[in-house]
């Protein structure tokens, strides 16, 4: 085959509409994505929702093979409700339907898929959520209990959808009227912010519509491969002469029950026109587009038309006889299509520069672009004053609309982004593993290795002086491997006395790969475990650290109770700030040494300060949630006592988070003074009520966790009560462990503020 052939493959695209009529948004951009994967030679179903008693166009019958329909699922107010008292995005769940989940399954246990791409933050839940991912973690996802090998997943973010609540957030509390919307998207557009950078995370490659939302991708989620495929029109079916009448027409068009362009509406008219009016009294404004709402409906007047639904046609003929475009949008992200529709049709473009975004517009190049009201109608009266303006701009406009936004410069970005996932060639890369007394754990952990697709090529294991009979079980694992011919190549090392900093440097400097794995003993790796961690290094030069995921697997009460309360769930991470456990890590060669390489004057904590080396280094870290192992937690109090010891302990010998140890005394001490206060007497009632919140709020993150893990409301029942132990223990226990810690490192004549590399300063 050769290099410019396409290659073969099957995809599949989740849509939230049939994608036909393509004439308008999201429609037309899902349909003309979708042809172009076909027309690459590669096979394409679809799964959607829609009516499924109406016939399938035959436009869409054409590009797809197998289709599936599903009734739009209906919301009700209580359901909402729930949603937003959760802290989940009400966004996030607005498609949520039991019967897509399920017909989705079943095209993905037979599909057999080598790309599925979702259309939307809106559908990406149903394979990059939350629920989505623990079920990846355990391998029950759908292509696995198959036997199939994951398809890669391809996220089109149509919108930068926290971008667009915090925008609108900004506009609307300029208004008392509008404060609810505004607290309303402010408090959205946290919670989404999390979820778009998980659900970026998550996806093998990401799509944005214009640089601008590309970027603000990447501000939330550090490293993610985002390829830029424009929002397009097909130019050469828009004639290039418009037909201005008299009196001058300054047009908008759009779906008048959108937020943005509600606003956008109110806006012109009541705070641009009348400046407008002033210079040209004759100027008429056409508010184009179908579902007015009632606000937009009440702009009407003589001089103001509101037109409701028009058929394309007859969009296409009110545009052309317009004397200027306006978008006076305030809030929202991705690319306008009316004003790409604007450019390929000969009439002069006035925005906002949020209006403009994506579109390539140059302001005084290819149309007028401004700030606030008073610009906006300069601009506006300008065009509508100076025929040869509006001319000069339309024709730099046009070129710009055939250059970058016709279909044709397009979707060529798209189909190299299958290609390469389809591709699918990962780096040289060499798993890592210390351990010492791990016979139980290390043969699970070997074959986990040698389960992968594709198989690593070689897997070293430091032993640090293990007596429990370690070595001959890796031993017998590697003749079993190498009789097999498993593709796995495993090397043991013995260091005896080695800690698990001085191990895992050791494994690092016997491996051969420039990308290094790292994984524990005692922990089951998911199925695609070492393809989800590697791959990030070859789509983006620029990441240097892939902070893979973890998960507890506990089988006692106890330790449901502990996972609950020590291991975070997906979606609390926030990936500009997770720093990776090397439970599951990768890392280039390169900047591992760099950094100089674990700390082996530390005994516990020894990743972090790895990781927060790099950091100062500038080192990309890029979070993937999807590259998951399963560890059981410490199965007693005891033990687990004795891991926070530690892990404080590390804490203080290396000077780390000082005031959060500093917080969790005081708390303590202030939870003793109220303790006190409330069995005497003293205060009233105040004491009790205030130690009552205090432990209440303490709790309530474990709680969260643990009814979301549970199994079973009686399962929720029986662990609950061992929340406030597992605080207590563990509590006490860093207490305990980092004043020692700071001992340790004061008795050494180590500063606080000392930033000479770690291993300089001294060895244990």
């Amino acid at each position: 085959m050769s290099a410019d052939a396409p290659s073969p493959g099957r995809v599949l695209f989740l849509m939230p509409q049939m994608p036909w009529p393509a004439t308008q948004g999201t429609a037309l951009r899902n349909f003309h994505l979708m042809r172009a994967i076909t027309d690459a030679g590669l096979e394409v179903d679809l799964i959607t929702f829609g009516d499924p008693r109406r016939s399938i166009p035959t436009e869409i019958d054409a590009v797809c093979g197998r289709i599936e329909i599903v009734p739009l699922p209906i919301r009700s107010l209580l359901t909402r409700v729930r949603t937003f008292l959760a802290g989940e995005p009400d966004l996030a769940w607005r498609l949520s339907s039991s019967e897509f989940s399920t017909r989705l399954d079943g095209m993905l246990r037979d599909g057999r898929y080598d790309v599925v791409q979702i259309e939307g933050f809106e559908m990406a839940g149903y394979l990059l959520g939350p629920g989505a991912l623990r079920r990846e973690a355990w391998d029950r996802a759908p292509w696995t209990l198959a036997g199939h090998r994951a398809p890669r997943i391809v996220f089109d973010d149509h919108n930068a959808e926290y971008q667009l609540q915090a925008s609108a957030s900004r506009v609307d509390s300029q208004r008392p009227r509008r404060w609810p919307l505004a607290l309303y998207s402010w408090v959205q557009a946290s919670r989404i912010r999390r979820r778009e950078a998980l659900y970026a995370s998550a996806a093998d490659a990401c799509i944005a519509v214009s640089d601008e939302d590309a970027n603000l991708l990447r501000e939330i989620a550090p490293g993610v491969a985002v390829q830029v495929v424009a929002n397009g029109i097909d130019v050469r079916s828009y004639r290039n002469v418009s037909s201005p009448t008299v009196p001058p027409i300054v047009f908008f068009a759009g779906k008048l029950d959108y937020r943005p362009n509600v606003d956008a509406c109110e806006w012109l008219v009541r705070s641009v026109l009348p400046t407008v009016r002033a210079s040209v009294p004759d100027a008429r404004v056409v508010l184009a587009g179908r579902d007015p709402s009632p606000s937009v409906r009440a702009l009407a007047g003589p001089d103001i038309e509101v037109t409701g639904y028009l058929s394309d046609a007859d969009m296409r003929a009110r545009l052309a006889g317009a004397t200027v475009a306006v978008v006076p949008i305030r809030m929202g992200s991705g690319t306008r299509f009316k004003v790409l529709e604007a450019m390929a049709s000969g009439v002069p473009v006035v925005a906002t520069r949020f209006g403009a975004a994506g579109s390539g517009i140059v302001d005084g190049v290819h149309g007028l672009l401004s700030e606030n009201a008073s610009d906006l109608a300069s601009s506006l009266v300008r065009v509508l004053r100076d025929a040869s303006l509006g001319n000069a701009l339309t024709v730099r406009a046009r070129e710009l609309a055939e250059a970058r936004h016709d279909w044709s410069a397009i979707t060529p970005h798209l189909v190299a982004v299958h290609r390469h996932l389809i591709g699918d060639v990962m780096p040289p890369a060499s798993v890592i593993a210390t351990v010492r007394n791990e016979a139980r754990t290390i043969a699970e952990v070997i074959s986990g290795v040698a389960r992968q697709q594709p198989v690593p090529a070689e897997m070293v294991v430091v032993d640090g002086g293990s007596d429990d009979g370690t070595l001959s079980v890796v031993r017998e694992c590697a003749s079993r491997l190498d009789a097999a011919s498993a593709g796995l190549h495993l090397t043991l090392r013995t260091e005896p006395g080695a800690n698990i900093s001085r191990g895992r440097n050791l494994a690092v400097e016997c491996a051969k790969g420039d990308v290094i794995a790292a994984v524990d003993a005692g922990t089951v790796l998911a199925s695609d475990w070492f393809s989800r961690l590697v791959a990030p290094f070859r789509g983006d030069a620029r990441v240097g650290v892939v902070s893979g995921f973890f998960v507890g697997a506990p089988e006692t009460d106890w330790e449901r109770a502990l996972s609950a309360t020590t291991l975070p769930l997906v979606e609390d991470i926030d990936p500009v700030r997770f720093l990776p456990s090397s439970r599951s890590v990768g890392f280039r060669r390169s900047d591992f040494v760099r950094a100089g390489g674990y700390p082996e004057w530390l005994d516990y904590g020894e990743d972090l300060v790895l990781d927060l080396a790099l950091r100062r280094l500038g080192v990309v870290f890029r979070f993937q949630p999807r590259a998951v192992v399963r560890f059981r937690p410490r199965p007693t109090p005891r033990a687990y006592f004795l891991q926070y010891y530690r892990y404080a302990r590390g804490d203080g010998k290396a000077g780390l988070f000082a005031r959060r140890h500093a917080i969790r005394y005081g708390a303590y001490i202030g939870g003793a003074l109220l303790a006190m206060g409330a069995l005497d007497g003293r205060g009233g009632r105040l004491p009790a009520t205030l130690l009552v919140a205090g432990a209440v709020g303490y709790l309530r993150r474990p709680l969260l966790r643990l009814a979301v893990t549970a199994s079973s409301p009686a399962d929720l029942m029986r662990c609950a009560p061992l929340l406030p132990l597992v605080r207590i223990v563990g509590d006490v226990a860093k207490m305990a462990g980092y004043p020692v810690g700071l001992w340790w490192r004061h008795s050494r004549g180590v500063l606080s503020h000392d930033r000479r590399p770690i291993t300089a300063w001294t060895t244990e």
